[in-house]
């Protein structure tokens, strides 16, 4: 008995070699396809925008600087408005608020025309020594304020109102004798005292005369 293989015709042979392509071009379309359609119903993926962002907890009135700053990418439909894009830009800058680890920096979080975003029109944002830096331990941004001025001699007295309801936008820290600010830890020697102010700009004008001119105080008042 013979051992070979049945050798079929050559046409039938070039029929089943046909059919068996054909499935495997069908088999490739329809991975292509069903790819396609994956793709095309999938979400896209999250669009990032690299900001600038705490690295850390920050208080208010802080000096950034390297250490408390990182890159991070953002979701690009969550990045405020204006938020600095390069650690150059808030390098140096004084927050006006406490920051949280993972909050972008803005113009309104860091002393600078931003600070008076939200402000009525017509805001400015007015900048007063008071006599006593301790007070400051508890003033925060946000709150509102007195400003009240009392003449070299006038010590009795009680003084002027110069500001009435005016809101602190940022305020220095207690000098380090004194013990810490709840505002600060990142203060200077030249910033004891200082307070920022939005207020009207004819009531700038009055407290911009108040400097080097008798003692300057604050009181809390409620809004």
């Amino acid at each position: 008995m013979s051992s070979r293989l049945p050798r079929y015709p050559l046409g039938l042979r070039l029929r089943t070699a046909v059919r068996r392509r054909h499935r495997l071009v069908a088999a490739a379309l329809c991975a292509v396809a069903l790819t396609l359609v994956v793709l095309r119903l999938a979400p896209p993926g999250a669009q990032t925008t690299p900001v600038v962002t705490a690295a850390r907890d920050v208080p208010a009135g802080r000096h950034l600087s390297a250490g408390d700053l990182v890159m991070t990418e953002f979701p690009a439909d969550l990045v405020p408005g204006g938020a600095h894009t390069s650690l150059a830009e808030a390098d140096g800058q004084t927050t006006t608020v406490a920051l949280t680890a993972g909050q972008p920096v803005t113009p309104s979080t860091v002393l600078g025309p931003g600070v008076l975003a939200g402000q009525p029109s017509g805001t400015t944002a007015a900048t007063v020594r008071v006599s006593d830096p301790a007070v400051l331990r508890h003033v925060r941004p946000g709150d509102a304020v007195d400003v009240v001025h009392h003449a070299d001699d006038a010590r009795s007295s009680p003084g002027r109102t110069a500001a009435r309801g005016v809101t602190v936008l940022w305020a220095a820290a207690a000098p380090p004798e004194q013990g810490s600010s709840v505002l600060s830890g990142g203060g200077t020697d030249g910033d004891a005292g200082l307070v920022v102010l939005a207020a009207p700009r004819e009531t700038a004008t009055e407290l911009a005369s108040l400097e080097g001119s008798g003692r300057v105080s604050l009181v809390l008042v409620s809004r």
